[in-house]
């Protein structure tokens, strides 16, 4: 039995970057609290499950949905086999996401938006430490569904989240990660499959859409300092067709313009003060800082132009104070900046933790 939570207070200013009045409202919200549960049937069999309580409440727009839930065949260190609802293992923040472990209020935009972080689909794999250091995951899952891409949010509205999910279409993702360097981890992940599930344009030619997300990444510990860094881009085949396909279905008088490309990075780092302030305190205090900067619409089709407002960037000055190793309390200012200069800042403040 475990489990992790957060709740956030977001402040926002009443002006955008260029002056106009914003329209973002402050709120305060019980982000999300998830209880794990486990159990080890014997040597062999393993199953792992989260159940995920989003927004305090289901009768006020919140969720419950099962986060991940599978079952792990043990065979050896080097090959193991999963089956069930998991998690795609791309990128940083989808399966390592319990909010006391990564700087910030919120979780990074990289991993919202170019991997459409928290991101779980049916499927099944394998897994292990093929050589020392040198840890694999591969699976074959549910593709997504293009008829829910956005021209702002991307492939985010497509995950089916194993929810009755379309299966003409599926995918593959899969995962390298070296961690043989004593406090640093470095890694290669990837997710690609037709997105299409079936979809035919008005003439009756099927819809491939392929998706394919690629990504890079780094962790690093080095006494009290914490390095992280991720890159990430995103395709979509077809997207002409993929934003026909939308406006005729949906019935929308001008079809979206999904982009081609979208790619993003970010960096974070924070470092311990306290052992500086109060030699042997059992307490961690440390500032940080985080940098991302993400387009939706790096690459349009020919004939389109690309929306300013999708090339953002996000700076996050804060402070990160734990009381005990998994509950920490955050506070920050979130620099958020557009190419139409429509951003709005806020400042916000967190209490996490992870049992």
């Amino acid at each position: 039995l475990a489990g992790y939570g957060e709740v956030v207070y977001e402040n926002y200013n009443r002006d955008r970057d260029d002056r106009a009045a914003a329209t973002s409202k402050d709120k305060v919200d019980y982000l999300r609290n998830i209880l794990y549960v486990g159990y080890r049937f014997n040597d062999l069999v393993v199953f792992n499950s989260e159940l995920e309580i989003e927004h305090g409440s289901t009768g006020k727009g919140g969720e419950v949905s099962v986060e991940f839930g599978y079952v792990d065949l043990l065979f050896s260190p080097a090959c193991n086999v999963r089956v069930g609802m998991v998690l795609a293992p791309v990128g940083i923040v989808n399966e390592k996401h319990e909010p006391p472990t990564f700087f910030g209020t919120l979780r990074p935009n990289v991993e919202r938006l170019i991997i459409p972080s928290t991101w779980r689909m049916n499927g099944a794999g394998i897994y292990g430490e093929a050589v020392s250091g040198l840890h694999y995951r591969a699976y074959v899952v549910e593709g997504l569904v293009m008829a829910k891409f956005a021209a702002t949010d991307g492939v985010r509205g497509g995950r089916q989240s194993g929810s009755s999910a379309v299966a003409e279409d599926l995918a593959v993702t899969g995962r390298l990660e070296y961690a043989a360097i004593p406090g640093a981890t470095i890694g290669a992940s990837f997710f690609t499959g037709n997105s299409g599930q079936g979809a035919k344009d008005s003439l009756g030619s099927t819809i491939n859409a392929r998706t394919t997300v690629l990504s890079l990444h780094g962790e690093a510990v080095w006494r009290g300092l914490e390095l992280r860094g991720l890159f990430a881009r995103t395709t979509v085949d077809e997207v002409d067709r993929v934003a026909g396909y939308i406006r005729w279905t949906s019935g929308q008088a001008t079809a979206p313009v999904i982009g081609s490309m979208m790619s993003g990075w970010y960096v974070s780092a924070g470092y311990d003060v306290m052992p500086l302030l109060a030699a042997g305190s059992p307490y961690y205090l440390a500032p940080y800082v985080v940098y991302e900067t993400y387009d939706t619409h790096a690459a349009v089709p020919p004939g389109h132009s690309a929306l300013a407002a999708n090339d953002r960037s996000t700076t996050v000055v804060g402070l990160t104070w734990k009381p005990h190793p998994n509950v920490a309390f955050k506070l920050d200012h979130r620099d958020n900046a557009n190419r139409a200069g429509t951003g709005t800042d806020q400042w916000n403040v967190a209490v996490t933790y992870l049992y």
